[in-house]
């Protein structure tokens, strides 16, 4: 009986014995095997766990192929290319006006006259003085002649020829005197007739017949309006882009029809005193009617053009080690794009890409530096 029992013991202790290894077993092949495929594992629980970004709306661009303009808006007003202030060349009255505002005047019209009767007076009193002087000076050189003929002989004083030479000097000047103030009385007599300097409009009349006027009085304002400009205040920061034949459009405040073209014809080579803008001036290109000085006109000046270009916001671009690169979103993960960029610089927001970005393409608008490449991105509320 004990016999039996003590072998039913050792059975159970070989039994327990290789439940135990079994156990060991078991426990120690998964540890083999963890350490062997632990970097698959690791790699395939990253994939599965890798963090999506979500991005804004706003912060996704389609890129288009489009045209751009950068403009810059300007106003002022509408002035005469060619105005001028017409002032009397002489103290005298004036005998007739012949022009009143409004009138419109060609070059050489005559638009005024003064009395020129005291002026003929003096003039043909000069012309008769002079033609004297002349017929004096005359015999005192054939004088001079004969007193050098008999000189040469003996006959006369040297002192004698040195005298005769000498009057005929000072009759010489003061012909000379005479003949400038005969001039300067014909001149008078032309400056009595007031003409128009070229084709234009009288604006303004400051005088009436037999008004007696002095030098330099004002008489008219002549103004020419079949050229007309557009006087511009900019601020000096925007002058950089500026350049003679850039073109505009233009509205006129009480004109209705559409925007007249301008074409800026003159810039100011320094700022207004007693103020930091830049007088700038567009010359429009074609009339209107109705259109006068003075019209307030406002409009856009396109200082730059860029036709069928992709443009990309600045902020988008990306310089990493000597690469550019842009982030653009594709099959829903985020890729690192690399790109050229163009010389077009559309405003301080845009910037031309001349290859590595196509139509319809989409890129991220913001930096995501700490995102890397082939990472899932989602747009918030899509």
């Amino acid at each position: 009986m004990l016999g039996v029992m003590m072998n039913r013991i050792s059975k159970m202790t070989v039994a327990l014995a290789l439940v135990a290894l079994g156990i060991a077993g078991v426990v120690i092949a998964p540890a083999s095997n963890d350490a062997r495929d632990a970097p698959a594992i690791v790699g395939q629980t990253a994939s599965i766990k890798a963090k999506t970004v979500e991005v804004a709306p706003m912060e996704v661009m389609q890129v288009h192929r489009r045209n751009y303009r950068q403009e810059i808006r300007i106003n002022g007003f509408i002035q005469p290319a060619r105005r001028v202030t017409l002032t009397a060349r002489l103290s005298g009255t004036l005998a007739s006006v012949e022009a009143d505002v409004g009138m419109a005047v060609q070059a050489g019209t005559v638009i005024a006259r003064f009395d020129t009767e005291t002026l003929t007076l003096s003039l043909n009193k000069l012309v008769a003085t002079t033609e004297a002087k002349a017929a004096t000076l005359l015999r005192a050189q054939k004088d001079l002649e004969r007193t050098r003929s008999l000189a040469a002989t003996g006959g006369v004083a040297q002192a004698k020829l040195t005298e005769v030479e000498t009057d005929v000097a000072v009759l010489k000047a003061e012909l000379r005197a005479l003949q400038a103030e005969e001039a300067e009385a014909r001149r008078a007599l032309d400056d009595a007739v007031v003409t128009a300097p070229f084709d234009g409009i009288v604006n303004s009349r400051k005088i009436n017949p037999g008004q007696a006027v002095s030098i330099n009085t004002e008489l008219f304002e002549i103004v020419d309006i079949a050229k007309l400009d557009l006087a511009a205040l900019l601020p000096p920061q925007e002058s950089a882009g500026l350049s003679i034949g850039q073109m505009a459009e233009i509205e006129i405040e009480g004109l209705p029809d559409k925007p007249l073209s301008a074409r800026l014809d003159r810039i100011s080579p320094a700022t207004v005193d007693g103020s930091r803008s830049l007088q700038v001036y567009l010359r429009l290109e074609q009339a209107a009617a109705g259109l006068r000085g003075g019209m307030f006109g406002h409009g856009a000046l396109r200082i730059e053009s860029h036709d069928d270009i992709l443009a990309v916001p600045a902020a988008a671009i990306t310089r990493e080690g000597g690469e550019t690169f842009i982030r653009m979103i594709s099959d829903g993960a985020m890729r690192r794009q690399p790109i050229t960029l163009g010389n077009a610089r559309i405003g301080e927001d845009l910037v031309e890409v001349r290859s590595g970005l196509n139509e319809g393409d989409h890129i991220i608008t913001v930096p995501l530096k700490d995102v890397a490449s082939g990472t899932p991105v989602k747009i918030a509320g899509r």
